[in-house]
């Protein structure tokens, strides 16, 4: 039997969590929440979202619990003071050793794509007992403070690093319900790892080979247009080209 994996992106419609300035926690949660079901999907898994747009269901937990999820995760980025930053991520205040030990997997994935602090694993909530998700949830889970909304940096680094994101942590919750992860090839030109060639892919490849920009082996393999092992300039303008359907 499939193993099955439930992602919540957090809040949605009316609700939109935290805000700096245009930008919107809601919508965040969900771009990244698909990418991890488009990256699932490719692995003997089952991934059921709690929305799919953007839209504020009632009974999340209930709906995982229902369905026989094998594991709960809630994905959400913090706000506080500017100079905030760092992913965090937290479970039930009950917690066993086993449940923490997943949220860490998942945690030490994401930091080790965007270098950002790792605030570490904390249990229950800020303010009160338990989140809502992690008391309700029949199954092992967690809700992930992915960055600070109220960052610049934070956004920055988020935006980049987005699909390498869902890749990480795709591949974290397929060890954690017991799938072997299936590697997909690089997209060459797909620097980013959004599955889009973009102008953004050949600038973050010019920034590269600039020495202006530190690139992770995913990247490095996306980027290297003419498989020559070095990130250039020329590597940059055939993705550009690429992006522009000159290639």
């Amino acid at each position: 039997m499939a193993k099955k994996i439930y992602i919540d992106p957090g809040h949605g419609r009316n609700d939109s969590g935290a805000v700096k300035g245009t930008r919107l926690e809601k919508d965040d949660n969900l771009r990244l929440s698909l990418l991890i079901a488009e990256e699932l999907k490719e692995q003997d898994a089952e991934v059921l979202l709690s929305r799919y747009n953007d839209t504020n269901p009632g009974g999340r937990t209930a709906q995982a619990n229902a369905w026989g999820a094998d594991y709960y995760l809630a994905m959400h980025r913090n706000s506080a003071g500017s100079g905030a930053t760092g992913n965090e991520i937290w479970v039930v205040s009950n917690a066993s050793q086993n449940t923490i030990l997943k949220a860490k997997a998942i945690l030490d994935a994401v930091c080790s794509v965007d270098g950002l602090p790792n605030r570490g694993v904390k249990k229950g909530a800020p303010n009160y007992t338990d989140f809502g998700v992690n008391r309700d949830s029949v199954m092992a889970s967690a809700l992930l403070e992915l960055g600070f909304i109220s960052n610049e940096k934070d956004n920055a680094v988020f935006d980049k690093s987005i699909g390498e994101y869902a890749k990480v942590i795709a591949k974290a919750l397929c060890e954690i319900v017991g799938v072997v992860f299936k590697e997909k090839p690089a997209l060459a030109g797909d620097v980013d790892g959004d599955g889009k060639i973009t102008a953004a892919d050949a600038r973050t490849a010019l920034r590269a080979s600039a020495g202006l920009e530190a690139l992770s082996e995913e990247q490095k393999k996306a980027a290297d247009m003419n498989g020559d092992n070095v990130i250039t300039a020329a590597d940059a303008r055939d993705i550009l080209r690429k992006s522009a359907g000159l290639e």
